[in-house]
């Protein structure tokens, strides 16, 4: 199998290089493209060492498939072309997430979308990913009539010039405590807020849910938060099933979804690196409304809500042709 990355040495790109090297796919040749920046520079593979280069019209030609780890505005201008070289394109960036005819996939929720025929697979938003590979076994088996979430999302999954900002901030402590920067703070927002009060981050979380659980209409209140941690997403969720259920049973059915389930809240410092998604606190809230529930949710937003997500994509892709 032949592929291409364009974004190669962003931070999402990187945890994919690293990636490819367990991966099932049976890769015979790994093209990588970034920035001007980047460009003629080499990069550690598991097939050795690669040459870099700016992408263009001929990176794509006689590739099966290419990964995108790159902002909307530059897939919005390339992925066409890979489309044009007939190259599948799964894509990271939001551009083409809630296009009618385009498939976003988390692949143990909805992986039966693909092997259809689609050439555009869309990689959901970081902090949605984990949040549907947990709630789908609950709405399977339970039913799902409402879904309220606050996120605490780590620099970063704002990219690697946010990262590196935290790092100069930690560098300057404590000098450079000022309103709007990440260290020693929370950001009560992420992205712009539109005229009814909503972030850009929280739209997204919304509308990607619906699409992925395929449940258009379902209530969802979000308040998404950039939190002062280097890697991985936590959320508390709060949730509405359809039928009653105790703890022991909604615990085992997460559980045998791969979901890791343990007493204590899972902590960003103990997820980098992980593959899995991790549920901690899972209570009942008699003190709410009836079947009622909530839950710590955490994952490493590089891997499962990223880089790891969008590999098990082409895996899954590649499985089905």
């Amino acid at each position: 199998m032949r592929i291409g990355i364009v974004g190669a040495t962003g931070i999402v790109g990187r945890e994919l290089v690293t990636l490819l090297a367990t991966s099932k796919l049976e890769i015979t040749e790994l093209r990588l493209s970034a920035t001007s920046r980047s460009k003629g520079k080499s990069m550690a593979t598991h097939l050795g060492e690669r040459r870099i280069t700016e992408v263009n019209p001929g990176f794509f030609s006689g590739l099966d498939m290419c990964f995108f780890c790159v902002s909307p505005a530059v897939s919005e201008k390339w992925v066409p072309v890979a489309l044009a070289n007939d190259v599948v394109s799964i894509d990271n960036s939001s551009r083409y997430r809630l296009e009618k005819d385009v498939p976003l996939v988390v692949p143990e929720v909805n992986g039966d979308l693909l092997g259809k025929g689609e050439r555009i697979i869309a990689n959901p938003n970081c902090i949605v990913t984990p949040l549907v590979a947990a709630i789908y076994p609950i709405k399977k088996h339970f039913g799902l009539e409402e879904l309220i979430l606050s996120t605490y999302q780590s620099v970063s999954g704002a990219g690697q010039e946010a990262l590196n900002q935290l790092e100069d901030e930690l560098a300057s402590y404590p000098s450079d405590l000022r309103e709007g920067k990440f260290l020693l703070n929370v950001l009560g927002a992420i992205g712009s807020i539109d005229e009814s009060g909503h972030s850009q981050e929280e739209i997204k979380i919304v509308r990607e849910t619906r699409k992925i659980l395929n449940m258009p209409e379902i209530p969802v209140a979000v308040t998404a938060a950039r939190v002062a941690v280097k890697r991985g997403h936590c959320q508390a969720v709060t949730f509405i099933t359809g039928k009653d259920a105790d703890l022991r049973e909604i615990s085992e059915v997460l559980q045998a979804e791969g979901i890791v389930v343990t007493a204590a809240p899972p902590q960003p410092l103990a997820l980098g690196g992980s593959d899995k998604v991790y549920v901690g606190r899972l209570r009942e809230n008699r003190e709410h409304r009836p079947r009622s529930y909530s839950l710590w949710l955490g994952a490493d937003n590089l891997r499962k809500g990223a880089a790891l997500n969008a590999l098990e994509i082409a895996e899954e892709w590649w499985f089905r042709h």
